[in-house]
């Protein structure tokens, strides 16, 4: 079995050696790039990363969410995990695929890797998953026709929260193409077809 290629961001040694100790436990995953203190975080070169560990205050909310969309824009298969050592806010959460916390214990740590590479494996759609109430606004807004700066305001959210919606909505639907979203908003009663332009 091909072990998945995890990518550690975050300065402290003491939580760098603790995960390094948690991974070693999980055969089916190996740290192949650790990064302490990226002078440019977004130019890193993450590609044949499959996991990526960051740990959001390491570069403040502000720019976290930039930094995902340019990890991601490098990446589209890669998963990002929230190394949580602080208060993270719920818009920023949502953002990332997974979220270890300091009190998870090696079982939970192992569990929630595990999870992402049974999707990365298996490749699954995952379709069992119901849309958040703002996973459904931003879909509404893209089978309007909407674009993501013209969901963005209407939402009051940022442009980068609207992309990571979207993500999350190919993720759980399986569905990539804007006709099949606007089918699937149809099918599940979430507009009318007077709604769509």
């Amino acid at each position: 079995m091909k072990k998945l290629c995890i990518a550690i961001i975050e300065s402290s040694n003491i939580l760098i050696e603790g995960l390094a100790k948690v991974l070693e436990n999980g055969v089916e995953f190996k740290i192949a790039k650790i990064f302490r203190s990226p002078a440019n975080p977004q130019n890193l070169v993450l590609n044949n990363i499959d996991i990526l560990i960051v740990n959001p205050r390491f570069f403040g909310e502000n720019q976290i969410t930039k930094y995902l969309h340019d990890w991601r824009e490098e990446n589209e298969e890669l998963n990002i995990v929230a190394l949580q050592t602080s208060y993270l806010s719920s818009p920023i959460s949502s953002l990332f695929d997974a979220i270890i916390e300091l009190d998870d214990d090696n079982q939970t740590i192992l569990g929630k890797l595990k999870n992402l590479a049974s999707k990365e494996i298996s490749n699954e759609t995952s379709e069992s998953f119901e849309l958040s109430s703002r996973e459904k606004d931003v879909l509404v807004a893209i089978a309007k026709g909407l674009q993501n700066k013209e969901i963005a305001d209407q939402l009051n959210i940022s442009v980068y929260t609207v992309m990571a919606h979207r993500k999350n909505i190919t993720k759980k639907t399986g569905i990539k193409s804007i006709a099949g979203l606007t089918v699937y908003a149809l099918l599940n009663n979430l507009l009318s077809q007077s709604d769509i332009k």
